[in-house]
């Protein structure tokens, strides 16, 4: 059963898509898609891993962040405290419903989760974090407030300025329950030293990370996607049980 509908969340409307298996489980995805990005996913990887989610009992949640997608704002406009407030939200509205909740970000939607995570309001409650290719943006040193421009999108420095000053790291380091991280070998955003920091905090927690051999931050080859469905719904019956 799929639902497609606008939620009013901090002024503004946001447009969701809920999807339920034929015998929901009450455990969802929750998936974040990155900066200029929709509910889709790069190349809709957001809606092929979904599909097979749903043949394995979970629900999943896509929705569009604010300025995003169909929701409503400019995106010059864009916030990442607003991104992270959004995504609150929508994962305590469903713990609210008594559903198990594992988040799914990728770029920065994956640093959005983990700050997610450590919310008064979801602090200990996340299942799992699926983290493809976070970016926790903690080198940024432009010009808060000028404007920039991206592939026909323009937007305001402070967005890159309040991940930052979310502190990623700190928060990643609050997380207590389970993480799986994706990192392609030959991503052109995030830069190797970062990636490394990533991956050692998340191997410190005796966590798993793989890094998908000569891909970039996205979107990844076919065979590649094929992949970390797979890893990543192994992970999520281990965490689910």
């Amino acid at each position: 059963m799929k639902q497609m509908f606008f939620e009013k969340i901090n002024g503004k409307k946001i447009f969701a898509i809920l999807t339920e298996p034929e015998n929901p489980q009450k455990k969802i995805v929750i998936m974040c898609h990155g900066f200029r990005g929709s509910s889709l996913g790069p190349s809709r990887i957001f809606v092929d891993f979904e599909r097979l989610l749903l043949k394995n009992g979970f629900s999943v949640l896509r929705f569009d962040q604010p300025n995003s997608g169909n929701s409503e704002g400019d995106f010059l406009n864009t916030s990442f405290d607003e991104w992270t407030k959004t995504t609150v939200y929508f994962a305590k509205k469903f713990l609210d419903n008594n559903y198990k909740v594992t988040l799914l970000g990728q770029s920065m939607g994956g640093a959005c989760v983990v700050i997610a995570s450590a919310s008064e309001e979801l602090k200990d409650k996340i299942q799992c974090l699926l983290l493809w290719v976070p970016d926790p943006k903690s080198t940024f040193n432009n010009v808060v407030d000028a404007v920039y421009e991206e592939n026909g999108q323009k937007y305001k420095g402070t967005f890159w300025q309040e991940v930052k000053e979310a502190d990623f790291f700190g928060c990643l380091e609050k997380y207590k329950g389970a993480i799986h991280l994706v990192y392609g070998e030959e991503d052109k955003f995030i830069t190797k030293d970062l990636r490394e920091q990533v991956m050692a905090k998340v191997g410190e927690k005796g966590q798993p990370f793989i890094i998908l051999p000569g891909q970039d931050h996205s979107p990844w080859a076919f065979d590649s996607c094929q992949k970390v469905y797979r890893e990543e719904l192994d992970f999520l019956r281990r965490c689910f049980g």
